[in-house]
């Protein structure tokens, strides 16, 4: 599940990061932002990557999860 937050462009890749769904019971999911990651565009330009619709957009600082990666 993509996503982009208030963090988005500044603290954490532009583009938005990256959740995995885990099925709680029937029609009830785990969203655990400890476990958001960037996509693999956000390490190498030769990967594109879909943008997280509109909907996605969460109107608060999501400051769990991956960073901005920097090469050292």
């Amino acid at each position: 599940l993509g996503f982009t937050d208030k963090t988005s462009g500044d603290e954490t890749y532009g583009g938005g990061r990256y959740i995995d769904l885990v099925e709680h019971d029937r029609n009830h999911y785990v969203i655990d932002f400890n476990k958001a990651y960037n996509p693999y565009c956000a390490y190498n330009p030769k990967y594109s990557c879909a943008i997280p619709p509109e909907e996605n957009h969460l109107a608060i600082a999501v400051t769990a999860g991956e960073k901005i990666f920097k090469e050292h």
